[in-house]
């Protein structure tokens, strides 16, 4: 196989499955799905684009939470397997399911790596992965049936997403086809039930000062009307804390000018210098806060050892007041909430702190998950048919077709999907809802805006959809908080972390994201004190941080 230019560093463990999958590779080239395959893939093709003799391809399923199969329907027969076997003739077989809201799906995916048996398509979010597969050589090129057969529609994703087409390309040659989404839809919001807002006759807090206050009303009151007080949690958290999930500290942190974000937020500082979100010196006022408003019992008690669904489960009951969120909280967790109580738990701006500029991290374009074809798969063109007539479908049918195949987490039925429609179209949805018309546009953005009509109206007023799209696109949604005020106050940092990693970083970054969760666990419930954050500061610099620093600013040089 031919090495690729670029050469990285996995953790050991990886490289010991990468090592092995390399040998396996070899043994079963000519197995599964290749066998039936001895035909030229141009020859089996007929001129309505149609495979004349079927074919097979394996994928690798992620369940989530919000993944729903419908109408008796399975993940081996729906409504995708069976158009793509009436428009295509491919017939779609599961290699394997496991959820990837958890660290299910990954692990059992470095465990089918380790077989040497990877599926035909397969998904990961992790651009480590990705790269030693690419360098590994276990990935097919798709450079040459990507310009072949991909649609006129498609290739104009790739213009307008040309950063996340870059990150997928290694050596001028496309390895995979990114996510095609802008990142600002990563931005941080504080979701605030309204209920809570009216029975404490409160307002959404505007500084900190504001939601220290409030968080103490939703703990100490009767904010839900059960009669009791001080039953109840003020400002909620995820014992993973840094991550991009419901009841971060993204947002918090924000406010004190740290655009913080899992392990992986490098950006230049004001001084130009490369520097690391998580050790900011803002970090210690930003954890005096959530450390004083532990202290205070306005924060869950036992947010470090609550499972993910435990947490949900909270929020869903009626126990938590407001939490940091992505903006997809009326899609999940909070659409829970309007189900069960009819409350809506509706997003707001983060709230700022007095003498800080905030900032609010966002990661790299270039990296995002990737979906991939073995090496070694005889229809690697199946792939891109697929993806025409996935957009085909979804974003140039009726909007009986779109509801079928993309609403109700429909889109997750197809082995290969692009994140459209959604916040792409937030800021056209905008311009139409204002003029009261969904004329003039995109075929795909014309149901969300009937969506977050409907929901306004009462017309649609327990449709899931509706209610996701209305909290997510509507003018009081969370995605024109972002083109509204984080945008124009130039509150987004972007990560210069792109699809390149240095080998310190690939080799220590699992204990240093270790090693931050957990001093920032031990402040925040006082186990440490804040001034202890010195300490991790150069803890993190000399375990391969400092190191990775001075890499990153040679591999990503000051414009």
């Amino acid at each position: 196989m031919k090495e690729l230019k670029i050469k990285r560093v996995l953790p050991h463990a990886l490289v010991a499955l990468l090592t092995v999958f390399t040998i396996s590779a070899c043994e079963t080239a000519t197995t599964g799905s290749d066998a039936e395959s001895t035909i030229n893939p141009s020859d089996n093709i007929g001129t309505d684009g149609k495979y004349q003799k079927p074919i097979t391809m394996t994928w690798a399923v992620q369940t989530a939470a919000a993944s729903k199969l419908l109408d008796k329907e399975t993940w081996e027969d729906n409504r995708w397997s069976r158009l793509f076997k009436d428009k295509l003739n491919i017939d779609l077989q599961v290699a394997f399911t496991a959820d990837s809201s958890t660290d299910a799906y990954k692990n059992k995916l470095n465990a089918i790596i380790a077989s040497g048996d990877l599926p035909d398509v397969f998904k990961t979010q992790d651009p480590n992965v990705f790269l030693q597969l690419a360098q590994n050589g276990q990935l097919a090129d798709l450079t040459e049936v990507y310009n072949k057969y991909a649609t006129d529609s498609i290739k104009e994703y790739q213009k307008r997403f040309a950063d996340s087409f870059q990150g997928a390309t290694i050596d001028g040659k496309l390895y995979a086809i990114p996510r095609m989404n802008d990142n600002f839809h990563e931005a941080p919001f504080l979701w605030i039930r309204e209920d809570w807002l009216k029975r404490t006759n409160s307002q959404p807090p505007k500084t900190i000062e504001e939601l220290v206050a409030l968080a103490k009303k939703f703990a100490t009151e009767d904010p839900d009307g059960n009669g009791k007080n001080g039953d109840t949690i003020g400002l909620a958290l995820n014992k993973d804390l840094i991550r991009q999930n419901h009841a971060s500290i993204l947002g918090l942190v924000s406010a004190f000018g740290v655009p913080g974000r899992d392990e992986s937020m490098f950006y230049r500082g004001q001084d130009g210098k490369m520097t690391f979100a998580w050790i900011q010196p803002n970090m210690k006022p930003a954890l005096s806060v959530l450390s004083d408003m532990y202290k205070q019992g306005l924060i869950n008690k036992d947010f470090t050892s609550k499972s993910e669904s435990a947490l949900v489960e909270d929020i869903t009951s009626g126990k938590i007041g407001m939490a940091f969120g992505s903006n997809w909280g009326t899609w999940y967790p909070y659409n829970n909430v309007y189900k069960k109580d009819g409350v809506i738990v509706r997003p707001y701006p983060i709230p700022t702190q007095s003498g800080y500029d905030y900032k609010i991290g966002i990661e790299s374009n270039a990296v995002g998950q990737m979906t991939m074809v073995r090496k070694d798969y005889k229809n690697p063109e199946a792939v891109i048919k697929m993806l025409n007539l996935y957009d085909e479908t979804v974003n140039y049918s009726t909007k009986d077709v779109y509801e079928k195949y993309w609403a109700n987490e429909q889109y997750r039925l197809s082995p290969i999907y692009i994140d459209q429609p959604g916040e792409v179209y937030a800021a056209d949805l905008l311009k139409a809802i204002d003029k009261g018309s969904s004329e003039g546009l995109a075929p795909a953005a014309k149901p969300l805006y009937d969506y977050i009509a409907g929901f306004e109206n009462g017309t649609l007023a327990k449709d899931d959809n509706a209610f996701g799209t209305w909290g997510q696109m509507s003018k009081s949604g969370s995605l024109p908080i972002v083109l509204n005020k984080y945008i124009p106050d130039k509150a987004i940092v972007q990560s210069i972390l792109g699809i390149q990693r240095p080998d310190v970083w690939l080799t220590n970054v699992s204990s240093l994201d270790t090693l931050t969760i957990t001093t920032f666990t031990d402040i925040i419930t006082g186990t440490k004190p804040v001034d202890y954050f010195d300490s991790y500061v150069q803890q993190w610099l000399k375990a391969g941080g400092q190191k990775s620093l001075d890499e990153l600013d040679k591999m990503y040089p000051a414009k």
